[in-house]
């Protein structure tokens, strides 16, 4: 009994040995099953998220595919069938990773950062304001110079962080996570949002005029009258929703202290034109297609509207100027006396 025993144990600690020695995968398989054959003869890509490099591609048969190559590095990626809306993400590493697009929620399994990206997901359905800077500085702490550490920027263990705490969050991360572009740009774009927030004194750009003469931004703030700014685009869905509303207090306070301006931004100057008549916009425009005022102001999606005071001081930004509450904030500042 105690040889059994002994030779057990060796056994035991052989089996351990060698799982322990066991060399790391040095090339990757992506293998996928979808519902059903409507999709077979379809194109699926893998996709670098961020970049929107194409790592991989294949063709659909037989209710699967397989991308297989070799991961030099960690990359957060998605996998989509070409044309709909069949996608997942995944840490591509080397190893065996499987997709089951029959599942509800679709999260890869096989490899240990693909298990933590599960994870991720799981804490994401449970966080509440209550506990969500502690969790978040938790999570980035564990992981604030690996892949999973660019994960978690794109989630709400970050994005839900207020602004102070976001770039305090950034500029802990290691140089792994800080040499990708889009944190860079990220981190620049929340300090110029912060030195352009509410209370802070307005900044100055150029642009031009319908006529292509040069135009401040200057040019309409400090006059004495409070400035309405816009910035949108003719393609924007949201920004023309907007314009009913900037007409109205157009329309009502233009001769009572109110000046609307716009910021036409992200499109081409051919397009300014007729997307103001078609809308029937009638307020002044500033063209900047250098992107220069929506880098300045740390803007990261359009419509993007702010109230600035007659000496030049910012006093709402977006949701308080948009929407139903444009009319009634306008009129707190107007109407006081």
């Amino acid at each position: 009994m105690k040889l059994f025993k002994k030779l057990a144990a060796v056994a035991m600690g052989a089996t351990m040995f060698a799982a322990c020695t066991a060399p790391a995968p040095t090339s990757y398989t992506v293998t996928g099953i979808l519902p059903d054959s409507t999709l077979n003869g379809k194109e699926i890509v893998m996709i670098e998220n961020f970049t929107r490099a194409l790592i991989a591609k294949d063709t659909i048969e037989g209710n699967k595919f397989t991308f297989e190559g070799v991961a030099d590095t960690a990359r957060y990626c998605y996998v989509q069938v070409k044309g709909t809306r069949i996608v997942s993400d995944l840490v591509l590493e080397n190893g065996n990773i499987a997709l089951d697009f029959n599942e509800e929620r679709v999260l890869p399994t096989g490899t240990a950062n693909n298990q933590i990206l599960r994870d991720i997901y799981a804490v994401c359905d449970t966080i509440n304001e209550e506990n969500m800077k502690a969790v978040s500085a938790e999570w980035f702490a564990k992981h604030n110079n690996d892949i999973i550490g660019v994960i978690l920027f794109e989630t709400p263990l970050f994005f839900t962080l207020d602004a102070d705490t976001q770039i305090a969050t950034l500029e802990g991360l290691g140089d792994f996570v800080k040499s990708k572009d889009f944190i860079k740009k990220e981190l620049e774009r929340l300090k110029a949002r912060k030195a352009t927030e509410v209370g802070q004194p307005f900044t100055d750009f150029e642009g031009k005029d319908a006529a292509g003469n040069p135009v401040k931004l200057s040019d309409y703030v400090g006059k004495g009258n409070y400035v309405l700014v816009d910035m949108w685009a003719s393609w924007c869905g949201p920004c023309k929703r907007e314009i009913p509303n900037l007409a109205e207090v157009h329309n009502l306070y233009k001769d009572k202290g109110l000046t609307v301006l716009g910021i036409f931004v992200w499109d081409d100057i051919k397009n300014l034109e007729p997307t103001m008549k078609a809308e029937n916009v009638t307020w002044a425009q500033i063209i900047d297609t250098e992107k220069v005022s929506t880098t300045l102001y740390g803007v990261s999606g359009i419509p993007s509207i702010m109230l600035i005071g007659p000496d030049g001081t910012i006093l709402e930004r977006d949701r308080a100027v948009r929407g139903e509450n444009m009319k009634p904030t306008i009129e707190k500042y107007l109407l006081k006396k």
